[in-house]
C-alpha cells in the first residue's frame, strides 16, 4: 500500500464518527457502481489494519451518532460539573444558566462532580425564558442519589410558581420520600403518583416523561416501571422559573440528596434513548465540533 493511501485512510480514522460514517457510505456506493473487477480492486483498498481500525472505531461509536439530541430538543442541559462557585452553566445552547442558593458540591464515587443538596432551602435557580417552556411534550432526566433522610417531596426539578398552584413540569418523591412522581397542572394536578419505591442512598438514573397529549411515565434506569394516562392536553404557559432540587421559594418540598446531568428536554423519549443517555451520558449528545474543530473533537473521543 502507498504512503498516500495509507495518509488518507489515516485522514478518515482522525475524522468524528459522524464524518466516517458518511465517508464509508458515500464510498461503498461509489464502489457499487463500477464493473466487477474494479470493484474488487477498490474494495481492497480498505482491507488491512488500518481499515480493520477504521470499522471498530465507527462499531464503537454507532450508538453516539443514534442517539444524538436533535437541534432545538433540549430545554436545559446542565451537567453539574463545576465542582465548585456558585454559577451553574446550562450547556444546551439556550442560555438557561442558574445561581447556586446553598448546597456543596462533593465527587461519585466515578470521581466527577455532583451537587449535594440538604433539603431544607438548597436549590438551583434558574430565571424563566421562553426556552423553558414545555409547550407539549417533555423529558426530565437526571443521575439522582437521594438520601435516606429524604421523608417528603424531593423535588429533583420543578417549574412551578411560588403560590403552588401553576406547574408547566415537575419530577419530585411522593410526599413520604417512598415513591416517585411526575406532574404538572392543568384545570387541576395532573400526575403519576406514589409510583415505584425510590431506592435511596443508590445512584440512580431517573427519568420522566409527558407525551404532550395523555399520558406520563417513569424509568429507573432506562427501564420503565409505570405509565398512567388519561390527563389530556399539555400545561399552559406560565412564568415560574425552574428550580433544580426544589420550586420557586418553597422550603418544604426540596431534594435531599445529590444529582448531576440534569436535563429537561422538549419531546417525551423513548427507552431506548434513555437508556443511550445512561450509557453514554449528556455530554455526548451534545452538538458534534465542526471540521475546523478536529483536534479538539479527537482529543475529546481518546479522553473517553
Amino acid at each position: 500500500m502507498c504512503y498516500y493511501k495509507q495518509y488518507n485512510q489515516l485522514r478518515v480514522m482522525l475524522l468524528p464518527p459522524r464524518y466516517i460514517g458518511k465517508f464509508m457510505f458515500k464510498s461503498v456506493e461509489t464502489i457499487k457502481k463500477l464493473p466487477i473487477g474494479e470493484k474488487m480492486r477498490k474494495l481492497s483498498n480498505y482491507v488491512g489494519i488500518v481499515g480493520i481500525i477504521t470499522l471498530t472505531i465507527m462499531l464503537a461509536f454507532s450508538g453516539q451518532i443514534d442517539a444524538e439530541i436533535e437541534k432545538g430538543s433540549a430545554i436545559g442541559i446542565w451537567l453539574l460539573d463545576e465542582g465548585s462557585g456558585t454559577t451553574i452553566n446550562d450547556s444546551s445552547g439556550n442560555k438557561n444558566h442558574g445561581e447556586l442558593q446553598g448546597g456543596s458540591w462533593v465527587n461519585t464515587p466515578s470521581g466527577r462532580s455532583a451537587l449535594s443538596l440538604n433539603g431544607v432551602n438548597d436549590r438551583v435557580i434558574i430565571p424563566d425564558s421562553d426556552s423553558l417552556y414545555a409547550e407539549s411534550a417533555w423529558t426530565i432526566t437526571a443521575w439522582v442519589n437521594v438520601n435516606s433522610a429524604e421523608s417528603g417531596f424531593g423535588h429533583i426539578v420543578g417549574k412551578r410558581a411560588a403560590n403552588g398552584a401553576v406547574a408547566n413540569y415537575a419530577f419530585r418523591t411522593s410526599g413520604n420520600g417512598a415513591h416517585w412522581e411526575a406532574y404538572y397542572s392543568r384545570g387541576g394536578w395532573k400526575g403519576g403518583w406514589n409510583q415505584g419505591t425510590v431506592k435511596k442512598g443508590t445512584w440512580l438514573y431517573m427519568t420522566a416523561t409527558y407525551d404532550g397529549e395523555d399520558t406520563i411515565s417513569l424509568y429507573e434506569n432506562a427501564v420503565q416501571f409505570s405509565s398512567v394516562g388519561g390527563f389530556g392536553g399539555p400545561a399552559p404557559r406560565n412564568t415560574a422559573e425552574v428550580n433544580i432540587g426544589g420550586w420557586t421559594n418553597n422550603t418544604t418540598e426540596t431534594l435531599n440528596g445529590m444529582l448531576y446531568d440534569v436535563a429537561i428536554l422538549n419531546v417525551a423519549l423513548a427507552e431506548d434513548d434513555i437508556n443511550k443517555l445512561m450509557d453514554q451520558g449528556i455530554k455526548t449528545l451534545l452538538p458534534v465540533e465542526p471540521l475546523d474543530k478536529l483536534s479538539t473533537t479527537w482529543g475529546n473521543i481518546k479522553s473517553r
